[in-house]
């Protein structure tokens, strides 16, 4: 069975939906659990002009980090009966996919769990999901959830 598995999560319903399907599958194997947010400052880049001209980056940068501190406190409250550890990581001008797949392979997870549609508008439909690029690169079994 599985010993450490790793969900990655926004603020999709299909995220949601991952986050319940990979605490059950943690419950059920006794496995630990890491939840991941990716804060994805690259997301700025596409808009630099309008955000350096209105906004601080810095601050900007800081919102974003913020609201996935937020959204994991909140995905963590929800699961119970699972060791449980939230984890808050960085792009870093990098792919989100890269960024996933890099730190299971750093903890040694054999299940990366994701939901299928997040929100990524016209970059998914010009690079491809994260969940997509994510099964292609990932040395851990990935699951793909879609909304239920």
């Amino acid at each position: 069975m599985y010993k450490n598995i790793l969900v990655a999560i926004d603020d999709s319903e299909t995220s949601r939906c991952a986050l319940t399907e990979a605490a059950h599958i943690a419950r059920c194997s006794g496995a630990k659990l890491y939840v991941a947010h990716v804060a994805d400052e690259t997301l700025m880049g596409m808009h630099n002009r309008t955000f350096s001209t209105t906004l601080n980056l810095d601050n900007a940068l800081k919102a974003i980090v913020d609201a996935g501190r937020e959204l994991l406190d909140d995905a963590v409250k929800q699961i119970e009966g699972v060791s449980v550890e939230p984890l808050l990581l960085e792009a870093r001008q990098r792919r989100v996919s890269e960024t996933i797949a890099d730190k299971a392979r750093e903890l040694g997870c054999d299940l990366i769990v994701i939901g299928r549609h997040g929100r990524r508008g016209l970059a998914t439909m010009i690079l491809g999901s994260v969940a997509e690029q994510l099964a292609k690169i990932a040395d851990a079994s990935v699951l793909l959830v879609r909304k239920h």
